[in-house]
């Protein structure tokens, strides 16, 4: 299993989110930098084997507002997606506040 690590004090705007997850999963110079991008992406099966733990959350949540929970939400459906798969399909996350 794969552990990609965000620090949430980096983490103030869905742009600041993007940005910083496109570099963490190499995305390419064509992700679009948005919730429907960030599925297609994470939908795709890249995402399988792999947990993203999102320390101080608490802080991005602050300043993303409501796109936090909709990044939020596309981790669980991600995580629905792949459950009960091999290990190599397997995703989940960790928000530490």
């Amino acid at each position: 299993m794969e552990v990609i690590s965000i620090d949430g004090f980096q983490i103030n705007s869905k742009a600041d989110f993007h940005r910083i997850i496109a570099q963490k999963l190499d995305f390419g110079p064509y992700y679009g930098h948005n919730a429907d991008a960030l599925w297609d992406m994470l939908s795709s099966g890249m995402a399988g084997g792999m947990v993203i733990v999102w320390d101080n959350a608490e802080h991005s949540k602050r300043g993303m507002g409501d796109d936090f929970d909709i990044i939020i939400g596309l981790f669980e459906q991600t995580k629905q997606r792949f459950s009960g798969k091999s290990d190599d399909y397997v995703f989940d996350y960790i928000l530490n506040l």
